[in-house]
């Protein structure tokens, strides 16, 4: 007889006494208990679903743009190109920098909950990545005897919103635009400072470049929005010479015109044009206003450098109402870490006193390593770096 057998017959006589329905309940709650002892012997958990191996980047956003949509060597001569004369600079703000939270800021390390004493949690914020399209568009040119010259569009697109670097960060707050100048003289500073710097920054491109379209593409592949480089004359002129078909005060206005057409011809889909020198060219109003003309008249932002601190181009632009930017500070005529680390900062307090500034630097390995270490820090100091369209008025 089986262990089970006996078992039961063992439960039967001792139960015997207790009657048949108290014999069947013990025996109902053995054959459970046995039930579920096997259950839990025999039991293998179920395996796990493993994490995915990757996890889909949902705060990247891509945003091709073909056609972006509407938004804004040098030397220290005597006449001052290159070079402020520092009693007529911009008065420099002399109050402290307020704190990050005056302004709309889009580092990911900033808490606004945190600075409004709200719980401790960030907020999600996303990185634009932005793809400029290819230049030209054909709708924005006109052949000339030259080669082909920007202009406004049939439909009255303008090359300074279509070509520029669209703006998609904060609308208030404090705003800094950065123009890198000479870009295409040398081939291996011009690439660090493309490669390098922060897409934001604009990239002046020399007429005087072996392939300057060919800078262009690049410039643009990285993020940077372009600028032209136009020779003016400088008041020290010809012993400061900016280089070949240079805009002077002596020639007739048709001539600095079709020298004008001749140098905007050598490459296509910038922005807006800015002044090579011109410390005596861009103080002449009679030389001056038919330049300006022609530029604004072609749908371009007129960037003026002020190499002169007589400078009148941005009274003549806003005159004829050409949307305009002017140069603060030089960023980098001193080479040294510690002057543009000090010119990055008066950008800064100017931009908190007026609410935009403008710097211009040179492809200089230092300079862009200052620049990247200054803009690393930016937005926790209430600042926004923007490209020079989107400060363009």
């Amino acid at each position: 007889m089986s262990r089970l057998n006996r078992s039961i017959l063992g439960l039967k006589r001792g139960f015997g006494s207790v009657g048949p329905l108290a014999c069947t309940w013990a025996l109902t709650l053995l054959v459970l208990g046995l039930v579920i002892l096997w259950l839990h012997i025999s039991h293998e958990p179920a395996p796990t679903l493993s994490e995915p191996a990757h996890q889909p980047d949902t705060d990247a956003l891509a945003i091709p743009v073909s056609t972006p949509p509407i938004l804004a060597s040098h030397t220290d001569g005597a006449d001052g190109d290159g070079a402020y004369d520092e009693n007529t600079e911009p008065k420099q703000a002399t109050a402290a920098l307020p704190s990050s939270s005056q302004a709309g800021l889009t580092d990911q390390s900033r808490d606004p909950d945190r600075e409004t004493g709200m719980a401790d949690k960030v907020a999600p914020s996303i990185t634009a990545q932005i793809h400029l399209g290819p230049v030209p568009d054909p709708d924005l040119v006109e052949m000339s005897n030259h080669g082909p010259l920007p202009m406004i569009g049939a439909d009255g697109k303008k090359p300074w919103h279509v070509y520029g670097r669209p703006y998609l960060g904060p609308t208030s707050g404090p705003k800094i635009a950065l123009v890198i100048q000479e870009i295409g003289l040398s081939q291996k500073s011009s690439s660090l400072a493309i490669d390098q710097l922060p897409p934001e920054v604009t990239m002046a491109v020399s007429p005087y470049s072996a392939n300057p379209q060919d800078i262009v593409t690049t410039a643009r592949d990285k993020g940077h929005e372009v600028l032209l480089m136009v020779p003016m004359e400088p008041v020290a002129y010809p012993a400061n010479d900016p280089g070949p078909h240079s805009l002077l005060v002596s020639l007739p206005a048709a001539e600095n015109l079709d020298r004008l057409h001749l140098v905007m011809s050598r490459l296509q889909g910038y922005a807006g044009v800015v002044n090579h020198m011109g410390s005596r060219f861009t103080a002449d109003r009679l030389a001056l206003s038919p330049i300006i003309s022609d530029i604004g008249s072609r749908g371009l932002l007129i960037v003026d450098a002020r190499s002169g601190v007589r400078s009148i181009m941005a009274t003549i632009a806003t005159e004829e109402g050409f949307p305009v930017a002017v140069n603060d500070r030089f960023i980098d005529n001193r080479l040294s870490a510690a002057d543009i680390d000090r010119y990055l900062s008066e950008l800064e307090a100017i931009a908190h006193e007026r609410g935009i500034a403008v710097g211009f630097g040179r492809p200089f390995p230092v300079t862009v390593d200052r620049i990247k270490a200054w803009e690393s820090g930016l937005a926790l100091r209430g600042v926004t770096l923007v490209p020079i369209t989107a400060i363009g008025r």
